[in-house]
């Protein structure tokens, strides 16, 4: 299992060749947007503060971090 955003991730991927299909989908989402308060949501903004210091570690410009679980299910 994959945990994004953990503390302790340890794993990262460049997700710069697809960021902008990432803002893209998460502006999709309409309904849920609307939730998120007083409609000043800028879904670029908040992923390029999850993708810019991932990136930076990977030495790329945007990335995603992860802390991988891994399970015995035999």
């Amino acid at each position: 299992m994959w945990a994004a955003s953990s503390p302790l991730a340890a794993h990262g991927v460049d997700v710069t060749d697809t960021f902008d299909r990432g803002v893209a989908s998460l502006r999709a989402h309409d309904a849920y947007l609307a939730g998120l308060g007083d409609g000043s949501f800028d879904a670029e903004e908040f992923l390029e503060g999850l993708g810019r210091p991932a990136g930076a570690r990977l030495g790329v410009r945007y990335g995603a971090a992860f802390e991988v679980f891994h399970f015995d299910l035999w």
